[in-house]
């Protein structure tokens, strides 16, 4: 975690100083880690099949066949993209209780957040216990088929794509940045009253309808609650939505004035595989960057009362429509 803080501090000390010569040297020379090193299971991920052939036009209309399938032309288009994908999903102590994809592209310059509902059904071999087939159960299997290197595995398996890097952050943590902030500014659409003493810790959430400034407990009282104790409520998709929008008003409003603010406090609560050379380039990517523009998506699919079942197809076809490939 002390390179994750000490890139932050490099970043803003070259945006004080204005050594953003060197810096541009360095932004013309560096390659990110993802695009050095291919991901060589590609393969696994997409799940190529060997029955399928499609033909191409040529440029005066004769039809070429290709000896390749749709599928390995879909894993070259991967390869040859310089989008970096990025986990980022918060813990509230055990399971992974929020999953956004990030994707980035520079040549594009853009955003896409597809948000993965933490009830969807996913099975891991030998894991059978009650609650341990949702998405969100991974990040605490034991016997080294948990943690933050396995909760990535598992959404690439879902999405079919690579994910190059996680960021992973702890409620406390998001509490202590929002906090850091000065609060996040956000339209309470209806009163939220949750109580559950049974929890550990136990969970209080009273929140009043209206535009307010939240403070980081009210802050994770907001995105946490799913419905009253009288049984209303809203969706799973309101609730990635308010999600989605949180998070990206955090991430806004961090990269302002009070970015020294949150690098202290980030220090004990986010924790990331990204290489600090890394952190900077893309770090940098960020400064400026218009967030109203995000493209945000919730992973296509349907949910019952206990599961949230994804459309594999639907899922093919928008990470193919991300990577610009249909």
């Amino acid at each position: 975690m002390k390179k994750f803080l000490k890139v932050f501090f490099l970043i803003l000390i070259l945006l004080i100083v204005g050594t953003l010569s060197g810096f541009a040297i360095f932004k013309a020379v560096y390659t990110p880690t993802h695009l050095r090193n291919q991901d060589n299971h590609l393969d696994e991920i997409v799940n190529l099949k060997d029955d399928q052939e499609i033909t191409f036009p040529d440029n005066e209309g004769n039809i070429l066949d290709l000896e390749k399938t749709e599928d390995e032309l879909w894993v070259e288009a991967i390869r040859a993209s310089d989008r970096v994908n990025v986990l980022l999903f918060g813990t509230d102590g055990e399971r992974a209780d929020t999953l956004i994809f990030l994707s980035y592209s520079k040549k594009s310059h853009d955003i896409t957040m597809v948000t993965v509902p933490r009830d969807t059904k996913h099975e891991v071999e030998g894991m059978n216990a009650l609650g341990q087939d949702k998405i969100n159960a991974v990040y605490c299997f034991g016997n080294n088929m948990g943690g933050s290197d396995n909760q990535v595995k598992a959404i690439e398996s879902i999405l079919g794509v690579p994910i190059h890097y996680y960021i992973r952050v702890s409620y406390n943590g998001l509490k202590a940045v929002v906090d850091a902030i000065g609060g996040i500014e956000i339209n309470v659409h209806r009163d939220m009253n949750y109580d559950d003493s049974w929890a550990d810790p136990e969970l209080h959430i009273h929140l009043n309808q209206g535009l307010q400034v939240l403070n980081g407990d009210k802050a994770m009282q907001y995105i946490r609650w799913r419905k009253n104790n009288d049984g209303s409520g809203d969706s799973d998709l309101a609730r990635q939505q308010r999600q989605q929008e949180f998070i990206l008003k955090v991430i806004k409003k961090s990269f302002g004035l009070d970015i020294v603010k949150v690098i202290g406090v980030t220090y004990d609560y986010v924790k990331t595989n990204m290489s600090k050379e890394d952190v900077l380039y893309y770090g940098s990517e960020l400064i400026g960057f218009d967030f109203s523009t995000v493209n945000r998506h919730v992973l296509p699919g349907e949910a019952d009362m206990k599961y949230y079942y994804q459309d594999v197809e639907a899922t093919k076809l928008l990470m193919q429509q991300i990577y610009g490939f249909k």
